[in-house]
């Protein structure tokens, strides 16, 4: 992979395409402050960007626990909500606008509220690493969060 920045539209195109394996998922204060890791500091996860312009992503925690009763669709409330806590999945179309933004165009997601949204991240290509980050900061508890995924 060659050093990209976020203005370079057609190299990022072709450099995000592939799968990606998940170095890294932190938020932080958009001052530049409190760091968390929403889904733990060890979550794993991968994305893949397919040259016919389709995306999928899938991060979990470590260490989620398995249902009981071992059915895909089982389980009790409590343990399909601990489940979903521990997870973020969406796939569906995605392009890249002019200034380098990859746009995430969901059809389906687990964050029901993305599906038929645009999911924008600005994207930089460096050492073979593709860093993700939030285009908008998120209010997240009251304050201004950055987010930022790192992948490999």
């Amino acid at each position: 992979m060659t050093e990209t920045n976020t203005l370079d539209r057609g190299t990022i195109a072709q450099g995000v395409i592939g799968a990606w394996r998940l170095v890294s998922y932190v938020v932080e204060d958009a001052e530049g402050g409190h760091r968390s890791f929403p889904l733990g500091d060890d979550a794993h996860g991968i994305i893949i960007y397919t040259q016919s312009g389709h995306m999928s992503v899938q991060i979990g925690s470590t260490g989620r626990r398995q249902y009981q009763d071992g059915s895909p669709h089982g389980g009790t409330d409590a343990e399909r909500a601990a489940t979903a806590a521990g997870y973020l999945a969406y796939a569906g179309r995605y392009t890249v606008s002019d200034e380098g933004v990859v746009e995430h165009l969901p059809d389906v997601s687990l964050f029901p509220n993305w599906e038929h949204t645009t999911v924008p991240r600005k994207a930089t290509i460096a050492h073979d690493r593709l860093t993700l980050e939030l285009v908008e900061p998120l209010i997240i508890d009251g304050k201004r969060r950055g987010g930022k995924l790192t992948w490999e």
